[in-house]
């Protein structure tokens, strides 16, 4: 087994006590590994660009996922999936719906499913 190099361990140390600052205020607690995966996971960048930032709104990086999304981040499976759905209702919260895309999405398959889908000005069929 390698060392991990120190300044990973740093910053590893760094998530973990940020996020324990974070919800320390009575709310059901996660677990470390959890808070872990969140702040570095794929949607860490809706939390902020500082990990403070994102210790702070860990809620709001939680929501941003679904179901699906969450058990495919490594070293999530289907229970710690639920733990973060059971943290996330009891602050009124939950997951993204699977339905739920970006804006761009949703409109480019409305207009495909109603068949509007029209050729673009300048282009060749």
């Amino acid at each position: 087994m390698t060392a991990m190099p120190r300044s990973q361990a740093g910053v590893e140390r760094g998530l973990v006590v940020a996020a324990a600052s974070a919800f320390d205020n009575g709310m059901a607690k996660l677990s470390r590994t959890i808070v872990t995966i969140l702040l570095a996971g794929r949607h860490r960048a809706v939390g902020g660009r500082i990990l403070r930032e994102r210790a702070a709104n860990l809620a709001r990086i939680a929501k941003a996922y679904s179901r699906a999304e969450l058990e495919a981040e490594r070293g999530l499976g289907p229970a710690r999936a639920t733990e973060v759905e059971h943290w996330l209702s009891g602050q009124g919260l939950s997951l993204r719906l699977e339905q739920e895309h970006s804006a761009s999405a949703v409109a480019g398959a409305a207009a495909a499913r109603v068949g509007i889908a029209e050729k673009a000005p300048g282009s060749e069929v």
